[in-house]
């Protein structure tokens, strides 16, 4: 990797001086001639790896492009700087005078209520990071500065060298070897990347703060491999943690927060939206329930609610009634919308004419597709259009420390589904609740799985229509899925030409725009696009025109286009909806 020397111009800038390198980079405080300093990384093209890349340009530059939050770095600019023939790509990011958690954890601890404020920093970061789409992959003290600012240190996420789109399939877009263990989640060690593994990181991270070590404390040495490193935290995560008596002492919620955010199953974890609410009490409830939890070392269950006797107390479940626009919020998918619309709602609605015909409806379906094409939004539109009570219901809402708790909590959740009937019950990401049984996910929770398919056994008669969603059809038990439990099999596809091209004009309504637009051209552009990527184009697209103080042109949408290529990583092979059962 080249050094530049004191004085180099990069562009508008001039490097004052070094501050580290790597294989990969090089990083170099800058100004820019006018009294402004900024921190600029350097990327060495020949070295860089082809998963680093996203559209034929460095990814973690694509990912900063319009990074401005108060608890993220912020992106300035970006560029190249010829040397030799060879072109280094080159992203100047804000300068901040801090000090990293990492060097300030060398000397002391923090009280509860410094605690208190970096949590809500770094979750306030990873929820502006989430609405672009983004996780960070990699939250450690390393990768928190402490800013110096107004007199006080406030933090700010740095680093998003591991940032990337939410990864299931085990091969991320970067190497897992300079990750600190430490602080990755289980799941994340074998490559994959959710919310979850960011919300395990985050707790990891306090459970430091609080106690002054990690929750599974390993030495490594310089000499070992990767393999060997990861195999021995492994290894560590299948005991048990020591919690040592400064979590017992510490706030409660804190407290809260550290036990369910290091639960092993990601299932059973607060998910980094929990863990804020409960911090800022954006949530009464979750919040004085969190308060009133019991210490550690009493039998209960840390989930941020009061726990009942015997561990099925439901944690906080999203309860709706549906009064939004229903399928006239969903751009395009008309044939699957007439026919849910003659197959189930009509059912659901006009009970006179059903048990005329003595018809009753189907007892749920299961959306199923690629990432990111709508699945859920769909679920959420489907019980609008039925004008039914719906329950939103996630992994970690079902989640119990208890032996059995879980399942207490799955009957729980349906008794108050048939209490408030008519209802629909949407589970997300549905796989992770029924997991095919002799899989290795469902090694530890048959019990659950058996609950699951005892509920949904002619669920319809209680006036509960059960929705799961999953992009990996495969990994769900395949007694889920035969007739007397989800009926009905639905794929959501990548959206075709004329719903991206409706889908453009949804995300634009409302916003000032160009004489230009051409939303054929922008639908023709993103064959292959899923449903979430049109969104953040036009959101992307806003942006830019924005600080421009422009109006939103087709050069904003198709360099927005340019520049995030699919998160699919294809081309649409896509087929005409599909529907069975």
């Amino acid at each position: 990797m080249i050094r530049l020397g004191n004085g180099t111009p990069v562009g508008p800038y001039r490097i004052q001086r070094f501050i580290k390198d790597s294989l990969l980079n090089s990083c170099y405080v800058v100004d820019d001639g006018k009294d402004g300093r900024f921190f600029l990384k350097l990327f060495d093209p020949q070295a860089i790896p082809e998963e680093w890349l996203e559209g034929g340009e460095v990814r973690e530059i694509v990912i900063s492009r319009g990074l401005d939050n108060g608890q993220v770095t912020s992106y300035v600019a970006d560029g190249t700087l010829t040397v030799d023939g060879v072109a280094y790509p080159y992203l100047v990011m804000q300068f901040y005078h801090g000090i990293l958690l990492s060097e300030i954890l060398k000397n002391r601890q923090f009280t509860a209520g410094e605690v208190r404020n970096i949590a809500c920093f770094v979750l306030q970061g990873l929820a502006y990071l989430r609405g672009r789409g983004l996780n960070h992959n990699d939250i450690t003290p390393r990768n928190i500065l402490l800013e110096a600012s107004s007199n006080s240190l406030q933090p700010k996420i740095i680093d998003l060298g591991h940032a990337c789109r939410e990864i299931r399939d085990g091969n991320p877009p970067f190497p897992l070897e300079d990750l600190n263990l430490l602080y990755t989640a289980p799941e994340a060690l074998d490559g994959i990347f959710t919310d979850a593994s960011d919300a395990f990181s985050v707790a990891a991270l306090l459970f430091k703060l609080i106690c002054g070590r990690e929750p599974w404390s390993l030495q490594f040495d310089e000499q070992e491999t990767f393999e060997e490193r990861r195999g021995r935290m492994k290894e560590a995560r299948r005991r048990e943690p020591v919690w040592p008596a400064a979590l017992h002492a510490t706030d409660r919620v804190l407290q809260n927060i550290v036990l369910k955010g290091l639960q092993l199953n990601p299932v059973n974890r607060l998910s980094t939206a929990q863990m804020l609410e409960m911090l800022t009490g954006q949530s009464g409830a979750s919040t004085h329930a969190a308060a009133q939890a019991p210490r550690p070392e009493q039998k209960s269950d840390p989930s941020g609610l009061k726990a009942t006797t015997d561990g099925t107390q439901l944690n906080k479940t999203v309860q709706r009634k549906a009064s939004g626009g229903g399928f006239a919020d969903v751009a395009g998918m008309d044939a699957l919308k007439k026919m849910l619309t003659e197959r189930v709602i009509w059912v659901l609605r006009d009970k006179a004419k059903a048990a005329k015909y003595k018809l009753l409806p189907p007892n749920g379906m299961l959306l199923y597709g690629p990432p990111g094409c709508g699945k859920t939004y769909f679920a959420e539109k489907f019980a609008e259009e039925s004008h039914f009570n719906y329950m939103i219901v996630n992994g970690s809402d079902l989640g119990s420390t208890y032996i059995h708790g879980t399942q207490g909590k799955i009957a729980a959740l349906f008794q108050e589904a048939a209490s408030k009937a008519p209802t629909v019950l949407c589970f997300d990401e549905f796989d992770s609740f029924v997991p095919a049984r002799g899989s290795e996910a469902a090694r530890h929770r048959p019990e659950e799985v058996n609950e699951f398919l005892s509920q949904l056994n002619n669920c319809a008669r209680r006036g509960i229509f059960v929705i799961g969603t999953t992009n990996r059809m495969d990994m769900i038990d395949p007694a889920v899925l035969r007739k007397g439990r989800l009926d009905l099999h639905v794929e959501i596809p990548a959206p075709d030409q004329e719903t991206r091209r409706l889908m453009f004009a949804h995300h634009l309504k409302g916003r000032p725009l160009a004489d230009d637009l051409d939303l054929d051209r922008l639908a023709a552009l993103t064959d292959g696009y899923a449903s979430s990527d049109i969104a953040f184009i036009a959101n992307e697209a806003a942006l830019v025109a924005a600080l421009a103080d422009e109006n939103i042109g087709q050069r904003h949408l198709e360099d927005a286009i340019r520049c995030n290529p699919s998160s699919l990583g294809r081309k649409s092979t896509r087929n005409p909806i599909g529907f069975k059962g």
